[in-house]
């Protein structure tokens, strides 16, 4: 059953169609452990994905518990609020009690001229990318790359649906370390070159909030 709109106002401009997106910043605290934590002994998962860069390398369990503990409770608001904003109010987060399921994560070492094909996610309900190096110099090239029509070098871009007059359908993020972004996992992404010699290092996580009714806890 479709959600029934109720006007609140006498006039409101509003966007109940199309998914959720998601930006929070992270601390530079958990941007240093998270990088002190990137080792080569970690499993590469790179056969697994669809990356055309160096390393993309599977997080352990150690470093599920620091991301958990770091962003998780942004995941779980990311989901609480597009389910209200998705039922056009109708849905009551207080009633919800939530569990965080970190299905996956790695991170993605990315070298100059290596780049990221269109792709989905599979196996979750949410993914998410959080920027934690840029190549050095990286700056100097975004500033000649913005002097260009269509500026892109190094940039992420999402796309969901079918170009049309009143609609929006793409765009791109240029990264900064500490940035971290949320969107569904059926959402279509991807990641351009760069020229700067140097490593652009992200990590991405497939996810999946499990909730269920609060208990009312004693009378």
């Amino acid at each position: 059953m479709a959600p029934i709109f109720k006007p609140t106002k006498d006039k409101e401009f509003f966007t109940p169609f199309g998914p959720v997106m998601g930006y929070f910043k992270m601390p530079a605290a958990f941007v240093e452990q998270m990088n002190a934590a990137m080792s080569e002994q970690l499993a590469d998962h790179s056969d697994h994905l669809v990356g055309k860069v160096r390393q993309e390398l599977r997080f352990d369990q150690d470093l599920i518990n620091l991301a958990a503990a770091n962003v998780g409770q942004t995941l779980v608001e990311y989901h609480a609020f597009a389910k209200k904003r998705n039922s056009l109010g109708e849905y009551d987060p207080s009633t919800k009690q939530y569990g965080l399921d970190i299905v996956s994560g790695w991170f993605v070492r990315q070298f100059e001229n290596e780049y990221n094909p269109l792709h989905i996610h599979t196996g979750c309900t949410i993914s998410c990318v959080g920027y934690l190096k840029l190549p050095d110099g990286i700056e100097q090239e975004w500033e000649e790359d913005y002097q260009d029509h269509h500026p892109s070098h190094a940039h992420i871009q999402f796309a969901h649906g079918t170009d049309a007059a009143y609609s929006f359908t793409n765009f791109m993020a240029k990264p900064q370390v500490g940035d971290f972004y949320i969107f569904p996992s059926h959402m279509f992404h991807c990641v351009y070159p760069f020229r700067t010699v140097g490593e652009r290092r992200s990590f991405s996580m497939n996810v999946t909030v499990e909730e269920s009714e609060a208990s009312a806890g004693p009378a």
